[in-house]
């Protein structure tokens, strides 16, 4: 029954039309719009600023925002947008007080105006970072839900083929960024979907996308007149799609109405009723269309099995041929192998057999089908599932979900299948959990497992490993492949296959192969590094300082580097270590930097390791203390008791110990007595801190070692504190700490809100720390190498930052960007090294390409905007494939390249680097960046003219080492296609092609390659008639010079675009020139050498001779243009002799000299091919500078980019007037001149040329002098300003905030409230400061005391402060004070030094006479550790 289809379309978008408004009404809606509340109305400027730098943004909230409103946190790695966010700032300022029913000054007691302290807002403005909704993960956003189609199609692969056709634009399915689903291209006409989607997503996309092109193509909406917003657009896109849909019987509604409702400006549903007979009308057009092409394509297709049973039937018309299984067989095989010829051979091959009675025919043809049957990899699937599941390319054999399960076991790589045709990268086991279609094993791999199952092979051809293979996991494959081992995967063919590739690894099995000899010495290696003691680690770093060091040297003097390394450790341990202290000394001296840092750091090692060497293991009685070095916070247990590291699960361990004092141990030297000495009587030569509780005595009495930890009360013996630690604790933590991953000027690095310590930070990164403003701390504004006082932050950078001569580099609003990523410092390092070592360079070859089959290799490169760009050809199909063009980290910036870097490429890099750099206007920024990258051709800048052609492919150039040249020849082809174009059209006025187009060209390229770019181009377009036979026949002869014209190469990329008529001419005019230098060539050369004349009026002359032009022009254009000099030629003696002058310079002009046309023959087409003309070239290019001295005044003048720079200066060289006279080119530097110093009133016929560097060193020495003047008048017209120094007090140095602070103090006031205050109250260092104002204004301030010391190094390192009288006065001052303050201290301590040792040595007595009964009682605790 016919179906009514405007009755259809009325039904269906009338439901359309009440779904909308159902959700309009819902909970849902009013959930929405409450969520859509919270979030920040922008401004016009900050909502322009967010469209630039992503268009597609909808929802932006702030970093924190996004974590506290929603719970959604900013994925890793996404870069932020930037836009102004306000940061006020108040200001105290004393204003007199004002009455405010007066408006008068209130006055107080003794008449005069009373002050008042008011706080004003100053408005301020920074840049602040947001993130859009697709940028974050977390809790989702409540919206109107859109919920995506997953129901299969019936007939999926004929309905998406079938859309195709109706499409008005080629349809392509790919990846795309963000949550498109698909994408209508107006500018290139194109439409993009999505991959792996559901079916009925995918059919209602395509539908959707064809919708838009159908009705929104801008070019048919302008014939149309029709104007259409967004919201109109995207409701009758989806409203076609929902009716489309459901006359197919595809339900789309959960997915459409919502999808409307969004794009509707209001519940009145304007655009979806405005627009409703558009969508009606298209969608039953569009219903007609793909009825009749799926009719048209189901008439078309048959089944493999549908195929198999009528071949059977038209050979059974008449009687039964076939048994049952023969039957069976050929069905079979049809389904499995999906090949209609193999069939249909099969078919008449049995009938034949069985018409003859062939019983041996007959077995061997059913034999051969079904071992091809079974010789595929999966006989759950066949290859006619595979073509109907809608990949049809035959590079892989189908495979189930578990034949790639079983196959990826034994070691085989396998690829995920999808429906639109593509397969992916090859998986892991995770990926073919995760996919759920079919998979692929390349049909090649599938073959060479089948030789090998057969043995059918060579043996030569395979790595057959000679040793013993032993199984080993992933994580032990990868860690020994790189250590550079040989892994091997584990597969089913009979020998192992060696790994190529880590990648092999990571997506491989979960087992491999290694040589079990390797893992021996794997398990060995290990385990003596974990027992290797100091002395062997020591002896292995010098013995790699040595090679490192003196590479050649090393080499000469050293055999066995094992052997090398066990005579310095014997060395060591005898204590014979003089020489090697005296050599690195050697070291220390002679070199620098790292070399000369690692010698220094060795001597102290080595100078250590003895010390400890002769406590430890001497005969000697000798006693050591250890004290604990610089730790974290987390693991610091310094001047802590044991009790305390034991509840804070640490351990007392070496390694975090540092010896500091050795000594001869006497019978009088106990543990109290040592404690004693090193508190009240320390000696001179030790550096430690009085000994306190954490502290470690060690006590060698000739027979044992014993270590003892000073405890609150007495000692505890430590039996294992020489174990070495297993771990460094600071660097592991740091490596698995979570940061912020940020940009400073555009290079990586992380930042942490807390300080970081270099001793801390891993080998390979840089830490710095930011400094806050002193309005907000918090604010980072520069970058420093350390920050005390105002510590923002600490980063940790990939590579050192140049912080300049003042140490320290300005961030201003770009210079930090937050990315929104937080990395742990183990994975970005991980990241960093992998970009490092990933870069692609002119060279590379086998690149893969994000999204094309194959490897390319890199043909030419270019940079724009300060990055590299590198133009990719295919390595196995060569010209025949499109180029492509990637960044240097592989990147794919554009593809379907054929013209080499051209317009397109420059289009597709505009739009790279918009999205790169986020900032306002960066269209314009971008474009004008490009706009100066591109190199502007200048036909007689370079001379190509000897540079041969090469006719090679890149096989045979890099087979033979001639990749450079190879390079080099494809960019001149490139460069002489675009020359031949511009010469052609700026030589043609309509009618006629100017008779130099040919030779501007020939003059840089040279005859070969001109003539080969031109019969590459008659060759490509043989077949039109509007070029000659003559010249098409040239083209054809056209070959190299030793090879036949039939086996060159020829390009698609160097295919002249020019109108073929005009370029027909240009081939001529071409083959005309290359004719007369062939007869010219058969003539003897009419010059025999060039010469130059330094000064043409010096007696006697100065000439120098040069056998080609290009010297000769090179010595002339050296020497200055104040010289008289000249360049002539010297003609051959036949008939007779002669020289003449071409070039001369005449009061600074270079000037062709034109005597040669007045000399009897030398006005020939050779002078002025091989002379004359490249001379004009020459000049017309050349960079002029020219001074001149005139009556009253002296003029210089130099080229420029736009033209010409000029100055007019006066007698005494001071500056009268200047500029730049811009011009096109056309105009010579001599009218230049002329035209400028009539301006002037001068003349320049007048003008005398002069020496133009004598001229600038004089302006140059008269503008010095000036300025000096000029600086000593305004210093004694300025008045000195009045300085003033207060002092202030802060209990916490570094944030002035946190506890007492009293400034506007005198020195001594400041030293008083300083001893007031009790340094363990905050743990934190207080000090004195200086605070400088003059007139009033405050210039600075700065730390002056901490911690008892005077900071004059510190004061003085900053210019301003050195240079200062009453700075100076202060620190001078301030050094008696503290000096005075000391040694009143010191007085003090030394009345009170015998009360204590009488007090201590009572104490002892006491103990000793006590019952022991009493002894045993609980005593209360005396702590140690304070200074005495």
């Amino acid at each position: 029954m016919a179906v009514d289809r405007k009755q259809q379309m009325k039904e269906i978008t009338e439901r359309l039309e009440q779904g909308v408004k159902d959700i309009f009404t819902s909970e849902m809606y009013t959930t929405y719009l409450r969520t859509m509340a919270k979030f920040h109305n922008y401004s016009f400027n900050n909502t322009l600023l967010i469209a630039m730098q992503r268009p597609d943004a909808t929802l932006v909230a702030g970093f924190n925002a996004w974590k506290n409103k929603f719970n959604r946190y900013v994925k890793k790695g996404e870069k932020g947008i930037q836009i102004i966010a306000p940061a006020p700032i108040k200001e105290v300022e004393e204003r007199e007080k004002i009455d405010k029913d007066t408006g008068l000054a209130v006055l107080n007691e003794n008449g005069e105006p009373e002050m008042e302290r008011v706080e004003y807002v100053i408005p301020r403005f920074r840049v602040t970072t947001v993130f859009d909704v697709s940028q974050t993960d977390g809790e989702p956003i409540p919206s109107l839900e859109v919920n995506e189609l997953t129901a299969s199609v019936k007939d999926y692969a004929l309905l998406t083929a079938a859309i195709e056709q109706v499409s008005p634009v080629p349809i392509r399915f790919d990846e795309i960024e963000g949550e498109a689903k698909g994408y209508y291209s107006d500018i290139d006409k194109e439409i993009c979907i999505q991959v792996g989607m559901g079916e009925s997503q995918t059919i209602k996309t395509m539908i959707h996308e064809v919708a838009h092109a159908m009705l929104h193509n801008s070019d048919l909406m302008k014939q149309r007149g029709e104007e259409k917003d967004r919201l109109t657009k995207e409701t009758e896109a989806e409203s076609i799609a929902f009716t489309v849909c459901s006359a197919l019987g595809i339900d789309t509604s959960d997915y459409s109405f919502p999808y409307v409702a969004s794009w509707a400006s209001g519940k009145e549903m304007k655009e979806l009723k405005d627009s409703m007979d558009t969508i009606r009308l298209t969608a039953a057009d569009f219903l007609e269309k793909l009825e009749a092409a799926v009719a048209e394509r189901s008439a078309e297709r048959m089944t493999a099995m549908q195929y198999a049973e009528k071949l059977i039937a038209d050979k059974e018309q008449k009687i039964t041929i076939f048994d049952d299984e023969q039957r069976n067989l050929i069905v079979n095989f049809a389904f499995k192998l999906d090949d209609q010829a193999a069939t249909e051979e099969l078919v008449k091959g049995l009938a034949a057999a069985l018409a003859e009675d062939d019983k041996e025919e007959v077995n061997r043809l059913m034999y051969d089908a079904q071992e091809k049957i079974e010789n595929l990899p999966d006989g759950m699937i066949g290859l006619s599932e595979m073509h109907d599941y809608g990949y049809l390319k035959d590079d892989v054999l189908p495979l189930t979900k578990e034949g790639a399960r079983e196959w990826h076991r034994l070691g085989e790589r396998i690829y995920p299948l999808f429906r639109d045709g593509t397969a992916g990268d090859y998986v892991s086991q995770e990926g073919i959990e995760q996919h759920d279609g079919i998979f692929g094993i390349k049909a090649d791999a599938w073959d060479a497992i089948l030789l090998e199952q057969r043995e059918d092979y060579a043996e030569d051809e395979y790595a057959r490993p000679d040793f013993k293979l032993t199984v080993i996991n992933r994580e032990q494959a990868l860690r020994l492949y790189d250590e550079g081992k040989q892994i091997y995967l584990v597969r089913i063919s009979p020998w192992p296959i060696l790994v190529t590739a880590r990648e092999e690894i990571e997506r491989g099995s979960d087992a491999f192969q290694i040589a079990k000899e390797d893992l021996e010495k794997d398990k060995q290696k290990a385990m003596e590094n974990s027992e290797k003691a100091p002395v062997e680690k020591l002896a292995a770093d010098l013995d790699d300082f040595a090679f490192d060091f003196d590479f050649y040297h090393y080499k000469d003097s050293v055999e066995d580097r094992e052997q090398a390394v066990e005579v310095l450790k014997e060395q060591i341990q005898a204590g014979d270590i003089q020489p090697i202290r005296e050599w690195l000394q050697v070291a220390v001296e002679e070199s620098e930097g790292e070399s000369a840092e690692k010698a220094a750091e060795l001597i102290t090692r080595l100078d250590a390791l003895v010390k400890e060497q002769k406590l430890l293991s001497g005969s000697e009685k000798q006693f050591g203390i250890y004290q604990i070095t610089a730790r974290d916070q987390e693991h610091d247990y310094r001047f802590m008791n044991l009790d305390f590291v034991k509840r804070h699960g640490m351990e007392v361990n070496r390694a975090d110990y540092e010896l500091v004092y050795t000594a001869p141990l006497t019978e009088k030297d106990t543990l109290e007595a040592i404690y004693e000495r090193f508190n009240i009587q320390r000696p001179a030569d030790f550096t430690g801190h009085s000994l306190s509780v954490s502290d470690v005595v060690v006590l060698n009495d000739g027979k044992s070692i014993k270590a003892c930890y000073v405890d609150s009360i007495g000692f505890a013996e430590l039996p294992e504190f020489f174990k070495e630690r297993n771990m460094d604790l600071q660097k592991e933590t740091l490596l698995n700490e979570e940061l912020q991953e940020i940009e400073i000027f555009d290079k990586p690095g992380l930042f942490s809100n807390g300080r970081l310590r270099d001793e801390d930070v891993p080998e390979g990164l840089y830490r710095y720390d930011l400094r806050g403003s002193d309005y907000d701390p918090g604010q980072p504004i520069t970058v420093e190498k350390t920050v005390v006082v105002n510590h923002a932050a600490s980063v940790l950078m990939a590579e050192e930052l140049d912080l300049g001569a003042e140490g320290r580099l300005e961030l201003g609003e770009e210079g930090l960007n937050f990315t929104g990523a937080e990395l742990t410092v183990r994975e970005f390092m991980e990241e960093q090294q992998q970009k490092r070592t990933g870069l692609i360079h002119g060279d590379s070859d086998h690149i893969a390409v994000e999204g094309h089959l194959g490897t390319w290799y890199a043909v030419d490169e270019t940079e724009i905007g300060g990055e590299k760009f590198f133009l990719l050809e295919h390595e196995e199909h060569g010209d025949m494939a499109a180029c492509v063009a990637v960044n240097e980290q592989g990147k794919l910036v554009a593809e379907n390249l054929w013209n080499g870097f051209d317009d397109e490429f420059l289009d597709a890099v505009k739009e790279y680097l918009s999205e790169k750099w986020n900032m306002p206007n960066k269209d314009d920024v971008v474009s004008e960046i490009i706009e100066k990258a591109v190199p502007v051709p200048d036909n007689s800048a370079q001379d190509f003219s000897d540079v041969p052609v090469y006719y090679e492919p890149f096989s045979y150039a890099k087979e033979n080492d001639e990749v450079d040249v190879y390079r080099t020849s494809y960019r001149l082809n490139s460069e002489c296609k675009q020359a031949i174009q511009e010469a052609i059209a700026d030589n043609y006025d309509g009618m006629h092609l100017g008779d130099d187009a040919v030779n501007q060209v020939v003059r840089q390229y040279g005859m070969e390659r001109v003539g080969y770019i031109l019969a590459n181009t008659l060759r490509y377009k043989n077949y039109d008639g509007r070029f000659s036979p003559s010249n098409k026949e040239w083209a054809e002869q056209v070959g190299t010079p030793e090879n036949n014209a039939r086996i060159i190469k020829f390009r698609a990329d160097w295919v002249v675009s020019s109108h073929p008529a005009v370029l027909d001419g240009f081939v001529t005019m071409y083959r005309d020139e290359l004719e007369a230098q062939k007869k010219l060539e058969q003539e003897q050369p009419f010059v025999k050498r060039f010469y130059v004349v330094e000064n043409r009026q010096a007696v006697p002359l100065e000439i120098k001779r040069f056998g080609n032009l290009d010297d000769a022009m090179s010595q002339y254009q050296a020497l200055p243009n104040h010289y008289m000099k000249a360049l002539g030629v010297e003609k051959n003696p036949d008939p007779l002799p002669g020289v003449l002058d071409v070039l001369q310079c005449k009061n600074g002009i270079d000037t062709i000299v034109e005597d040669y046309k007045m000399v009897p023959g030398w006005d020939n087409p050779y002078v002025q091919n091989h002379v004359v003309q490249p001379l004009q070239g020459a000049l017309a290019v050349q960079e002029v500078e020219l001074a001149y001295e005139l009556p009253d005044a002296y003029f210089h003048i130099q080229t420029c980019d736009d033209g010409y720079d000029y100055t007019l200066y006066n007698k005494d060289f001071t500056e009268r007037d200047g500029g730049i006279l811009e011009t096109d080119g056309d105009k010579s530097v001599q009218d230049a001149m002329t035209e400028l110093l009539a301006e002037f009133g001068c003349d320049a016929a007048q003008g005398r040329v002069m020496d133009a560097a004598e001229l600038r060193e004089q302006v140059d020495t008269v503008a010095e002098q000036q300025a000096e003047v000029l600086k000593e008048k305004l210093a004694a017209e300025r008045p000195a300003p009045e300085e003033t120094l207060s002092f202030y007090v802060a209990e916490c140095l570094e944030f002035t905030f946190a506890g007492e602070f009293h400034d506007h103090l005198t020195m001594e006031e400041a030293l008083e409230v300083y001893d007031k205050i009790p340094s363990e109250r905050m743990n934190a260092d207080k000090c004195i400061g200086f605070c400088i104002e003059e007139d009033g204004g405050f210039v600075g301030m700065y730390e002056l005391v901490v911690n008892d010391k005077v900071q004059r190094e510190n004061i003085n390192s900053i210019n301003y402060f050195r240079d200062d009288k009453l700075v100076q006065q202060a620190i001078s001052d301030m050094e008696k004070l503290m000096a005075a303050r000391q040694q009143s201290k010191e007085q003090e301590r030394s009345n009170t030094k015998k009360s204590v040792l009488d007090a201590l040595r009572s104490l002892k007595a006491k103990k000793q006479e006590q019952p022991a009964q009493e002894q045993d009682k609980p005593k209360k605790a005396k702590k140690k550790g304070m200074e005495l």
